[in-house]
């Protein structure tokens, strides 16, 4: 087992200073070698081996890929590297209306764009909520949608009426909406003048018709405030609002659109950077690219949650395990009371992020490794499969999120 340093991201949308989990995890991560500031943003701590970024070994600062392309093959396993990639982000304000291709279009994007999409891979991902959690994520169904256009004329005035009429005939039908396609394609091309014109009108509607604490009205208000003119404002009428509590999960398919909007979270993807834009950001937007890869598939809410199940029936720990191999999560959460807990895992390589509690892990016949909240430690996939958690003190709550390869 090593000790690894993540990699901070200072992206615009993340929490400042002590106020951002990322910072707080990063300090603690780093500890002595910390040089971060507390008026700065921390959006992002990264755990894996990304291209761009890959974590470093703590004691020598070696890069993860370079430690590993010098091991034995069984101690990544099968894949031949990480095929996943461990995140904690802190939001302050929306990211953007974005999608992640899927392999095939990564292949291409990146071979025609390698400045814009760094790698070739796809980029399925989960975000679990650690705190209260907002983020929009997949479209409505159409009758939903066709509600808000009678509730709010200047949104179908903006769609016009022969797109509206197109959304009409796909009512009550499931899978592909050419209607939704046409619409979403109007809202993402309208000028800025139309999309002010459309904000304000709306804007007093809304504000009349509705309570202060109205989701709609509230996620409305946010973007507004933030991304004041932004058509990504009015996606609010096309795709679910989610609200986790922490513990509560979303899983999101290539070409799924989608937005995080505030809290912060554990997030686990294939290890790609791929990311789409159309709204919400001050960062490139690629609108024509977004429009022809989208999935117009409208989805009930209780679609978009993710439950995870016990790991072998363990009470203390959940697996996640999506519908894809390159990543699943798993979850520890050993209550106070409980000293000593053992876990049977799969022989593959993890990364694992310790957010509360101290304790050492070993595995048999190792030496064992000392963690504390920060720590993010490599677990070779040659170890054995049987993890023991030794906690320093009964009465905390020991908490770890781990990302490895998914045959479960």
């Amino acid at each position: 087992m090593l000790s690894l340093l993540g990699t901070v991201k200072n992206y615009h949308w993340g929490k400042k200073g002590p106020q951002s989990l990322v910072y707080r995890l990063a300090v603690l991560n780093a500890q002595s070698d910390a040089k971060l500031s507390e008026n700065e943003a921390y959006a992002e701590l990264w755990m894996g081996n990304h291209v761009m970024d890959p974590s470093l070994v703590k004691d020598t600062h070696q890069p993860l890929g370079a430690y590993l392309a010098k091991q034995p093959p069984e101690v990544v396993g099968s894949t031949g590297d990480l095929s996943f990639l461990l995140k904690v982000l802190s939001i302050e304000t929306a990211l953007s209306i974005q999608v992640h291709p899927n392999k095939k279009e990564a292949e291409e994007l990146h071979k025609l764009f390698p400045d814009v999409y760094k790698d070739d891979n796809h980029k399925p991902e989960m975000a679990i909520a650690l705190t209260p959690f907002l983020a929009l994520c997949g479209f409505r169904p159409v009758d939903k949608i066709l509600d808000f256009l009678k509730t709010f004329p200047a949104v179908a005035e903006l769609l016009g009426q022969e797109n509206v009429q197109k959304l009409q005939k796909d009512s009550g039908t499931e899978g592909h909406s050419e209607g939704l396609k046409a619409c979403f394609t109007r809202l993402m091309e309208s000028t800025p003048e139309e999309i002010a014109k459309c904000l304000e009108a709306t804007k007093k509607q809304m504000e009349v018709a509705m309570e202060p604490e109205n989701i709609l009205l509230k996620t409305f208000l946010t973007l507004q405030r933030d991304f004041p003119g932004d058509v990504g404002i009015l996606t609010v009428f096309f795709l679910h609002i989610v609200e986790l509590k922490p513990g509560e999960a979303i899983f999101l398919s290539a070409n799924e659109p989608h937005a995080y909007i505030s809290g912060d979270c554990i997030e686990a993807m294939a290890c790609s950077d791929n990311v789409i834009r159309a709204g919400l950001t001050p960062k490139p937007k690629d609108i024509p690219t977004l429009i022809r890869h989208l999935k117009y598939n409208p989805q009930p809410l209780a679609s978009k949650i993710f439950t995870p199940q016990k790991l072998n029936g363990d009470e203390f720990v959940d697996l996640f395990s999506p519908p894809v191999k390159d990543f699943a999560v798993i979850r520890y959460r050993i209550p106070a009371g409980v000293k000593e807990h053992s876990v049977k895992l799969k022989n593959h390589a993890s990364v694992l992020i310790i957010l509360s509690g101290k304790a050492k892990l070993e595995y048999p016949g190792s030496p064992g490794i000392a963690v504390s909240p920060g720590s993010v430690i490599f677990l070779p996939g040659n170890i054995g499969n049987q993890l023991n958690i030794q906690k320093e003190a009964a009465e905390e709550l020991f908490e770890a999120y781990q990302a490895t390869y998914n045959d479960f």
